[in-house]
């Protein structure tokens, strides 16, 4: 698979019986469908959509992107509460494209279940991606606390 920003190749990457694909080009993260839902759990968090859980479609003049497994046109979505992270999900339900940083902002507003630990997080995702702690204040965040790109 190629990465629908930069167009190189996808490396697989696997922890925990997860396996995300990764650009080391522009640092963004493919989540195949059930994949993000997988990683919040085996990380003791709880993915809190906002109000229902659909997904808001996001208003943007940014270039659609095409879907890494069917190269069709991915639709802009907001996921997460405030400040909502707009990310690029692909119609025929094939998973999700996080941008750099996208991932460590919704996590920060993952809600923790009870007994886990904040640490496993950071463990995870700087062990992972040689990071230590994700981002809780996007460096893109708008006005409006919305993650814009």
């Amino acid at each position: 698979m190629d990465c629908p920003v930069c167009r190189k190749p996808l490396i697989v990457v696997e922890r925990e019986a997860i396996e995300l694909d990764y650009c080391p080009g522009c640092h963004g993260m493919w989540f195949d469908a059930g994949e993000l839902a997988l990683l919040a759990e085996k990380l003791g968090r709880t993915l809190v959509v906002g109000e229902g859980s659909a997904l808001e479609q996001a208003q943007t003049a940014e270039k659609p992107r095409p879907c890494p497994r069917c190269d069709r046109k991915m639709e802009k979505v907001y996921l997460g509460s405030a400040p909502r992270v707009m990310l690029d999900r692909c119609g025929a339900d094939h998973g999700l494209w996080f941008d750099h940083g996208e991932l460590g902002a919704l996590m920060g507003q993952m809600a923790e279940a009870p007994g886990s630990h904040h640490e496993a997080l950071v463990q995870f995702m700087g062990e992972q991606f040689g990071t230590g702690a994700p981002a809780t204040t996007p460096a893109g965040a708008g006005k409006s606390g919305e993650v814009t790109r």
